[in-house]
């Protein structure tokens, strides 16, 4: 049976990671996990309260146990869920990419970013969770292509308001033995767009014009 979101999004909120300013984590936290066998996880996320940070998230998965059922085509043998939260911020940034020279045995890996808001259940199967960020899964990128190496970004740029969000991350594992992937999250905060250096005296000007306007109409 799926977990609710409210409980999740409690858990998010009050577990997780406690970064100082710039520090980098070992790894974020896999919250849930579906696969044809059902779906494991405790729900815990990891809690962004200080930005910048760079995190990792990655998942050696065993064997497939098949398709689930309802995927869409080609089929995906997993969901995974890494669920994040920040917190006292007007507007964050955030990105992602995937270290292709750890991608091992998943064929059609995509990756895409929501809101845990709105959402009863998590992960969300098919293509139309709430809240959802930049289109939809990445693509792009044959990710079945042998011999690649260095990174890919699977996420562009993205502003993000305070608030809990959902990095979910699907593939279909082939090998015999399983399959990994590895990639980074960044996640900054938007420094406000400075005025330009003469505008504040140009405001005092207006308004000194203003003045003399309204005393040359009053005599």
């Amino acid at each position: 049976m799926r977990m609710k979101t409210t409980a999740l999004t409690s858990l998010a909120i009050t577990a997780g990671l406690c970064l100082a300013h710039g520090e980098s984590a070992a790894a974020a936290t896999l919250s849930w996990e579906e696969t044809a066998a059902g779906i494991t996880g405790g729900g815990i996320g990891t809690n962004y309260s200080h930005l910048p940070v760079t995190d990792t998230y990655a998942h050696v998965l065993g064997p497939s146990a098949g398709h689930i059922a309802a995927a869409p085509a080609p089929g995906f043998s997993f969901y995974d869920d890494y669920v994040f939260t920040v917190a006292d911020a007007t507007v964050d940034s955030v990105t992602s990419t995937i270290d292709l020279g750890q991608l091992l045995s998943i064929n059609d890996l995509q990756v895409r970013l929501y809101s845990a808001v709105g959402n009863p259940t998590l992960p969300v199967l098919g293509d139309s969770p709430a809240g959802l960020k930049n289109g939809g899964w990445s693509t792009g990128v044959d990710f079945a292509v042998g011999g690649q190496s260095g990174t890919f970004a699977v996420l562009p740029e993205t502003m993000l308001a305070a608030g809990t969000y959902v990095l979910e991350v699907r593939g279909d594992v082939v090998g015999t033995a399983g399959g990994s992937y590895s990639g980074t999250l960044n996640l900054a905060p938007v420094s406000p767009v400075p005025l330009p250096a003469a505008l504040p005296l140009m405001l005092s000007g207006l308004g000194v014009l203003g003045g003399l306007i309204r005393k040359r109409f009053a005599s």
